[in-house]
């Protein structure tokens, strides 16, 4: 869905998005990609027509002596873009049947390293499937393509050191988009130390989608929503 067709929305930056309506129109297109990025069973059992799979643990480098997710570098990053069958001249949307938590990982790591044309499916696999649009259970096995990384860009994390030096200021927010119990610290998901960075405010991510087809809410109820947690457009955001 072009900027044009989504601008009603109300949306800043729709060409983010892609909506289950163009994607069912579009699905033949050439150079068109589209990626499941959901748990490997749930991909198995139904997924859209043609979706290639990539679930999100391949986007991290591991260090299991720290319990850390670090980022890909762009060699893996590159490696695994052109198994999926993605080439720099690639159209790609992703999506899941998990509210966009692995979608938006793979979204994100795409724009890390400089590959602008990917968009996530708003609604994913709830929406698609809610409307009565089509369901494969193919395995697809996509044709191997080049790809070149470009990046990675830095602006697209917050150091360490960031986080000392901001956690402090009025301007800046860090947005804890966690459970109740990793907020809290009760649970620690694996690592040293439960918590949260100081002084940051907590609003799962789960909370800014729709029920029970989770989508994202319209842009005027999550303008509300952030805006009553102190989340406001004048402030720099570093979500965690």
């Amino acid at each position: 869905m072009t900027e044009a067709q989504t601008a009603g929305l109300g949306w800043a930056r729709p060409e983010l998005l892609a909506e289950t309506e163009w994607l069912a129109a579009h699905l033949e297109d050439a150079g068109l990609v589209v990626v499941d990025c959901d748990l490997l069973p749930a991909y198995q059992r139904l997924h859209i027509p043609g979706a290639v799979w990539s679930q999100s643990r391949y986007w991290k480098a591991e260090d299991l002596e720290q319990g850390l997710h670090a980022i890909a570098d762009a060699e893996q990053f590159a490696s695994i873009m052109g198994r999926l069958g993605i080439s720099n001249a690639s159209r790609v949307v992703a999506y899941d049947g998990s509210g966009g938590l692995y979608a938006e990982r793979f979204w994100w790591t795409c724009r890390r390293f400089g590959f602008e044309a990917v968009q996530v499916l708003d609604g994913g696999m709830d929406k698609w499937q809610a409307e009565g649009r089509p369901l494969s259970r193919v395995n697809e096995r996509p044709t191997a393509a080049s790809f070149r990384a470009m990046g990675p860009d830095d602006s697209t994390v917050c150091r360490l050191d960031d986080v000392r030096g901001d956690c402090e200021s009025d301007g800046h927010v860090f947005w804890d988009v966690r459970s109740d119990g990793e907020w809290s610290g009760a649970n620690r998901r694996g690592t040293k130390n439960g918590g949260r960075v100081p002084n940051a405010v907590h609003l799962e991510w789960q909370e800014t989608l729709e029920s029970p087809v989770r989508r994202l809410k319209s842009p005027s109820a999550l303008r509300r929503l952030l805006s009553e947690h102190g989340i406001t457009p004048e402030k720099t955001v570093t979500t965690y």
